[in-house]
């Protein structure tokens, strides 16, 4: 097994990228995969939707969805209920504890590759001894999983903020939905140096750069109560997997999840700078939008 500092010197070497300028144009509502940001006066906001019994409801348009911003309701200008163009840092915890486990989260995660979509990429991110960033943000699944199954290296402890930020800035430039999938079975119990340090850092990252949170804790410590949080307030989701429990089913269930959102989409009336809060609600009875809950009323820088 390669040790800590072969790892460095692999496929998944340490590749820090630079966030692009947000500079990408609005794309009209009868395109199927827009792309724009909030500094370009249009929110994009991508729920999803459940019945009472956790079942994802696909089958729903635009008129069964109300939106409002800072308690004001808002006329939706862009809608889609076909899946959209995803892009996804999987992030892998590799500290000591999940040396048990690798190859079950190694199976997992390439059960989720497996159900990508054509127009879907995804970059791997592992932490533990350090922080690896794939040089790779691909669709190709072959290549995926041979990285799955030559770079899962487990020892070290848990520099969980760090490598959630790492994630985050890796694929902050990129247009469209960004997702970053986190799997851990501990709490932050470290720092590196040159990377966000705390949870505040964290979530300003996850909000101003407009991510979509997951989270899957495994057994041990539990899932950071704080990481669930961060999940419910970007749109995204979190899942304990218990000793018995199948890995594979929940990261299914993320791409299920990815697959059947829908885009929302309005117009922002005042660039004011301010974190406005947005709220997502289905008019059909027995059904529960998730969405994200703020957003930065940034100006094009």
């Amino acid at each position: 097994m390669p040790s800590g500092s072969a790892v460095l010197k692999g496929t998944l070497a340490l590749a820090v990228l630079v966030a692009a300028a947000r500079s990408t144009p609005v794309v009209p509502a009868a395109q199927q995969q827009p792309t724009f940001r909030s500094a370009q006066r249009v929110v994009a906001v991508y729920a999803t939707v459940v019945d009472r019994g956790g079942r994802l409801a696909a089958d729903l348009t635009q008129a069964d969805f109300r939106v409002s911003d800072d308690g004001r309701p808002v006329d939706i200008t862009v809608f889609s209920n076909e899946p959209q163009p995803a892009t996804v840092a999987i992030l892998l915890d590799m500290s000591t504890s999940i040396a048990p486990k690798v190859m079950q989260v190694r199976e997992s995660t390439a059960r989720f590759v497996d159900a990508l979509g054509p127009d879907d990429r995804v970059r791997i991110v592992t932490f533990g001894d350090e922080i690896a960033v794939s040089p790779l943000l691909t669709g190709d699944k072959e290549a995926l999983v041979r990285i799955l199954h030559e770079e899962l290296w487990p020892g070290g402890a848990t520099p969980l903020w760090n490598a959630m930020g790492a994630a985050m800035t890796s694929l902050a430039g990129e247009p469209g939905r960004r997702v970053l999938l986190t799997l851990t079975d501990g709490n932050d119990s470290a720092s590196l140096s040159g990377w966000p340090a705390t949870l505040g850092d964290v979530e300003r990252q996850a909000t101003s750069d407009e991510f979509m949170v997951y989270a899957i804790g495994m057994e041990g410590a539990g899932l950071d109560q704080r990481i669930a949080r961060l999940a419910d307030a970007t749109g995204g989701g979190h899942f304990q997997v218990k000793r018995d429990a199948d890995l594979a089913a929940t990261f299914s269930r993320v791409a299920d999840e990815l697959r059947q959102q829908y885009l929302l989409g309005f117009a922002i009336g005042n660039l004011d700078g301010r974190l406005h809060r947005v709220d997502v609600r289905v008019v059909r009875p027995g059904l529960t939008a998730r969405a994200r809950k703020t957003y930065l009323a940034a100006p094009v820088r």
